[in-house]
């Protein structure tokens, strides 16, 4: 081949690439250009194809490189749309099945209750062998397990149904902020900024119509979510309720295993006891001491039998506590998270606080892990005496020769082989004992440790949560009818059917209290005059003692305690009488004895002539004032008090509380009106 036809043919072929790359680039505007104006985005074929040419070129220029950057991100992108479509397709077929799905939960619910009763169970399972009932058990604890996830899976839709319209609107709110600035990219308006590419305005477009099927779907949601929000109810409820009848069930079940096992135990104990022997073999004083032996194994094996029916039935509850612990720990952490602040949250954490699970009533396992291991080691070291049968009943014959024969050595011999099959169910029931303890105590350890975390983030969000609305000027406006809806829903009722024979009942409970108080009152005047004697020998050489002041304190402390006593007894009483708002004055009682004993004792010290007169010196204008400052500030706080005991009993009624938010404001003011009066008093 010569120069000259190598050149030429050099040329024609970057001639050829010359036009095929313009050609692409024509292809490209072509394409940019009709989707930047018509607004339709090209097909991700057409994008695919022209990321495909530039790939296949070696050297792109940096324009070429940010032209493919704006493919790829624009194939993404369309990407996001057609997921974003086929999410709004499926999201509108699930509401569409909605009501369908109603009906048959609520059919499911209503079927429920068409059982048999207790007793027809009852006699059903008792004729099943105890391998059906423990196969039917495990099928229990599984439908069981699988309507606790059902519930968990239910409860956290429902808490994100709950949340939508907050999460709805933030996410629209920002997606409507996007779409502004890329219209305004799109028409040119923002000043300074550089033109657009034509790929980068598709990716741009393709960006916008990203964002606008976005917002069709947060609307589509919206409006499905008190559709899906009934529905989930209702399932919720079916499976609460089918939660409940297998939980019954499941102890039908074990009262029916363990009334098998507790029967299989008693069989074998009674032949254990009752041997085929002859009643004069059983006389034998030999024979007669290993039968007692046996007996008091077989009453151990039945008591270890009770134990681990006790020990399932424990482990059933302690697991489904932390399962609910769970599911309430991961819903209160997705509500705190989109409910920042708000009211709707405070309602929420309340209730929550109200229904948390306690741990304050689990046993402590480890000393009976301990305890059984203990035991279970003990059998075992009895079973191994017994392994070799002959040489151990030689061995009880050994200076019983004149009582022994043949027939006796053959009973003493079958004897120690039932001891060994009892030792050997023994050391079963002990070791599933074992294995259940060790499962509860982890259990009980996980569940603890959730309360307590749970408990932990309920009382710190409470702590900052708002927890009513705040009192500005249209809290003001609808202040009176406020307080007149709030007057209207206070009912104080009694159960006179339960009251009348508490009445007796509530009066002797309170007596030992008001017979202290009377007590009191009638040694009042002893103890004053006694006061005076030790306030007498304040300053005396002959008759002060370090012990005066403390004796002349505690003689106002008693002396304060009549009027604490009578509240506490007033309290009791209301209490016994099972007054639906009995347990809210009990509560105030008791802070307001608590509150009486501290005020009390502080009026008593600085009466006229009293303790801080004739013990401390102080003059008497000063302790008039500090009364005067006591009772003005008791006053004031009496109804902090009475709503802290409201706050702890009953906080969700603080959420329409408008009389005690009014209280507490005002008493605030008067406390901090108070305490500056007081300012030039204390610099003087």
């Amino acid at each position: 081949m010569t120069m000259f036809q190598y050149y030429k043919r050099s040329r024609h072929f970057v001639f050829s690439a010359f036009i095929a790359f313009v050609f692409v680039l024509l292809c490209q505007n072509t394409a940019f250009a009709r989707a930047s104006s018509n607004g339709d985005l090209p097909t991700k074929a057409d994008l695919q194809a022209q990321l495909d040419s530039l790939n296949k070129q070696k050297d792109l220029s940096a324009q070429d490189k940010l032209v493919q950057q704006d493919l790829t991100d624009t194939l993404a992108t369309l990407d996001k749309i057609d997921r974003i479509k086929e999410e709004t397709v499926q999201l509108r077929q699930k509401v569409a099945e909605a009501p369908e799905k109603m009906r048959q939960a609520t059919a499911a619910l209503t079927a429920l209750s068409d059982v048999d009763n207790d007793e027809e169970t009852r006699k059903i399972l008792s004729t099943l062998s105890l391998r059906q009932l423990e196969t039917r058990v495990a099928q229990a604890l599984d439908d069981l397990q699988n309507a606790q996830n059902d519930l968990a899976s239910y409860n956290s839709q429902l808490v994100s149904l709950q949340t939508q319209p907050e999460r709805v609107q933030n996410a629209m709110y920002n997606a409507s902020q996007q779409l502004q600035q890329i219209r305004s990219r799109l028409d040119g308006t923002d000043v300074g900024e550089t033109a657009l590419r034509p790929s980068q305005k598709v990716l741009m477009q393709a960006q916008q119509a990203l964002l606008n099927a976005e917002i069709d779907q947060q609307r589509k949601s919206l409006e499905g979510n008190t559709v899906l929000q009934d529905t989930l109810q209702k399932q919720r409820d079916y499976v609460t309720a089918n939660s409940a009848r297998l939980e019954h069930q499941l102890q039908l079940l074990q009262e029916a295993v363990n009334s098998k096992r507790l029967t299989l135990t008693e069989k074998t104990a009674q032949e254990a006891v009752s041997p085929d022997e002859a009643a004069r073999i059983q006389a034998n004083p030999l024979v007669k001491q290993e039968l007692e032996i046996n007996q008091q194994l077989s009453q151990r094996l039945i008591t270890a039998t009770e134990n681990g029916n006790q020990l399932m039935q424990q482990n059933i509850k302690v697991k489904n506590w932390l399962e609910r612990a769970l599911q309430s720990e991961r819903n209160i952490k997705e509500q705190i998270a989109v409910l920042k602040g708000s009211l709707l949250l405070s309602r929420i954490l309340y209730q929550q606080q109200q229904t948390l699970p306690s741990a304050d009533e689990l046993e402590n396992m480890t000393n009976r892990i301990a305890d059984l291991r203990l035991e279970q080691f003990e059998v075992n070291q009895q079973r191994d005496a017994l392994f070799q049968s002959d040489a151990f009943v030689n061995k009880l014959e050994e200076g019983h020769t004149n009582e022994v024969n043949s027939e006796v050595h053959d009973a003493l011999l079958q004897v120690v082989d039932m001891r060994r099959e009892l030792l050997d169910q023994l050391n079963k029931q002990l070791g599933n004992q074992l294995m259940m303890a060790i499962n509860l105590q982890i259990n009980q350890q996980q569940l603890m440790s959730v309360s307590k975390n749970l408990k932990s983030i309920l009382t710190q969000q409470i702590f900052w949560v708002n927890s009513n609305r705040p009192m500005d000027w249209d809290w003001i406006k609808a202040f009176p009818q406020s307080l007149k809806d709030e007057f209207k829903s206070m009912k104080i009722t009694v159960n006179w059917e339960k009251a009348w024979p508490a009445v007796f009942i509530a009066f002797l409970a309170g007596l030992p209290l008001l017979l202290i108080a009377g007590l009191i009152h009638w040694r009042l005047g002893w103890l004053k005059a006694y006061q005076q004697k030790l306030a007498s020998a304040v300053g005396s050489l002959r008759n002060d003692s370090q012990l005066n002041t403390p004796k002349a304190i505690l003689i106002d402390l008693i002396r304060a305690l009549p009027v604490c006593l009578i509240i506490l007894a007033v309290g009791l009483i209301l209490l016994t009488m099972q007054l639906n708002i009995s347990e809210l004055l009990w509560s105030f009682s008791k802070k307001l004895a608590i509150f009486w004993l501290v005020f009390g004792l502080c009026w008593k010290v600085l009466e006229k002539n009293g303790v801080a007169v004739r013990h401390f010196g102080m003059p008497e204008q000063q302790t008039s004032h500090w009364r005067r400052q006591i009772v003005r500030i008791s006053l004031a706080l009496l109804p902090i008090h009475f709503w802290s005991v409201v706050a702890e009993l009953s906080p969700l009624h603080l959420m329409d509380d408008v009389l005690g938010q009014a209280m507490i404001f005002f008493n605030l003011l008067l406390i901090a009106f108070l305490g500056m009066a007081n300012v030039p008093r204390k610099l003087a």
